[in-house]
């Protein structure tokens, strides 16, 4: 995976460690990104001062994957070691990695550069920031990079980011079935509130189904029908047996008011409707129940 090692602060901190000056290690870091590296610390106390300079942002920071990219640019250096720990960067680590034996056992041999040779390792694993100690060569034997670390190290970040988008995936389906769900409560709700309202209406259009009397246009004569109030429409019949309708009223949009007779008829329990476009039609029924329930379904669609 590509980064930025542009920062100048780097490329002059590596210069002074091969070139012999005091500073013998370096701490890279991210900063604020993901991928733009620069320069953390560096210092000329050895091994000890480079871990005690692995503070807790540098340790649980994350460089898994620019390991390589670092090694590319430090080009004199001779191990990669991956801790977890500033323990893990120990002087016996280091000389493991390089597969030199203890200092006592080791032959004399001419001094070279005062240079602090201790290397720390590439970051620890979860780490954002990396660090690493490039040194000219000891040895004429230069051993090379392991890249079975850093393909353990892709493989590391490969599944945790695979768990990742897979947590990520169940959370939103959950999210989404739980939509689904109340989407379904709410229309099978609605369903059963509409077939409520349905049976509501069948009922009282049962209960309205009834005679009473219609007094004729001449204003003379009373005669009985038999009436049913289906949805909007009111329908005349001569008696409860027929089954056509001698007349229908329209109700919704032309009812203006329906209003009590009695004074204007002298009859009991009679009521007046009065229609948008026609004359106003007289009725009376037999008793106040009646009368009361007819009246208010009529009066629903009085405007």
């Amino acid at each position: 995976m590509s980064c930025d090692l542009s920062d100048p602060n780097i490329s002059e901190a590596y210069e002074e460690i091969i070139s012999g000056q005091d500073t013998n290690w370096l701490i890279l870091g991210y900063n604020d990104t993901r991928d733009k590296i620069s320069l953390y610390s560096k210092g000329s106390g050895g091994l000890e001062e480079l871990r005690n300079n692995l503070r807790e942002e540098v340790l649980y920071a994350r460089a898994l994957v620019h390991g390589r990219a670092v090694g590319a640019l430090f080009k004199a250096h001779q191990i990669q070691i991956n801790a977890s720990t500033p323990n893990d960067l120990t002087e016996a680590n280091v000389r493991n990695r390089l597969k030199l034996g203890d200092p006592s056992e080791r032959p004399n041999s001419p001094p070279g550069p005062k240079r602090n040779q201790t290397l720390p390792g590439t970051p620890p694993a979860g780490s954002p920031v990396q660090s690493q100690v490039p040194v000219s060569p000891i040895s004429p034997k230069q051993p090379q990079p392991d890249p079975g670390n850093d393909e353990a190290l892709l493989k590391q970040d490969s599944e945790r980011r695979a768990a990742e988008d897979a947590e990520r995936l169940a959370r939103e389906k959950g999210e989404r079935d739980a939509i689904a769900q109340r989407k379904a409560a709410e229309q099978a709700k609605a369903e059963l509130d509409r077939k409520n309202r349905e049976e509501a209406e069948r009922k009282r259009n049962e209960e309205l189904r009834n005679k009473f009397a219609e007094l004729e246009k001449s204003g003379k004569f009373w005669k009985r029908r038999f009436f049913e109030l289906r949805g909007k429409t009111l329908y005349l019949f001569r008696d409860e047996t027929d089954k056509l309708p001698i007349s229908k009223l329209e109700l919704d949009g032309q009812v203006t008011g329906v209003t009590d007779a009695q004074s204007e008829v002298l009859i009991l329990n009679s009521f007046k409707v009065d229609f948008r476009s026609s004359e106003p039609y007289y009725f009376f029924s037999d008793d106040k129940k009646n009368k009361e329930l007819i009246v208010a379904a009529i009066g629903r669609y009085a405007k």
